[in-house]
């Protein structure tokens, strides 16, 4: 399980280090790779242990060929979609259209999201949590 914030740099290769707590969690559930992404919702990338990224392109797989809709995610989800190692030091290469898609520069921001890990632009994470979230669209985790 991810969770916290942790500011980072990101070198100008795409070399950013893991937190040492996801490095941690990572190793404690033997994964050793991850697959990285463009997320939907913002521009960040999506981190997901091996292992999720298995479950998930099981559903991915179960979508019509058929179904637009469906297809134009299949196309986002699959054509982004990179699998990364861990270096000796604990850096992920973060490839340069999923820089570009997430416009990380210099100080980013990885994030714990449960299974997954999102990796921010400093100032987009910053623009991200400066937002309200309206009061139709709060979620109760408690019920």
């Amino acid at each position: 399980m991810f969770f916290g914030t942790y500011n980072h740099a990101i070198d100008a290769k795409g070399r950013t280090s893991l937190p040492a707590k996801f490095r941690e969690a990572l190793a404690a559930a033997g994964e050793s790779k991850l697959v990285l992404t463009q997320y939907p919702h913002w521009r960040a990338v999506q981190a997901l242990p091996h292992s999720v990224w298995k479950e998930l392109e099981k559903r991915v797989l179960e979508t019509s060929p058929l179904d637009a809709r469906a297809q134009r995610n299949v196309l986002r989800f699959y054509s982004s979609a990179q699998e990364v190692d861990l270096d000796v030091h604990g850096r992920v290469l973060v490839p340069p259209p999923l820089r570009a898609y997430a416009a990380l520069s210099k100080e980013v921001v990885w994030v714990g999201m449960g299974r997954t890990l999102q990796l921010f632009d400093k100032a987009s994470y910053d623009e991200q949590m400066s937002r309200d979230i309206p009061a139709d669209e709060v979620v109760d985790f408690f019920r």
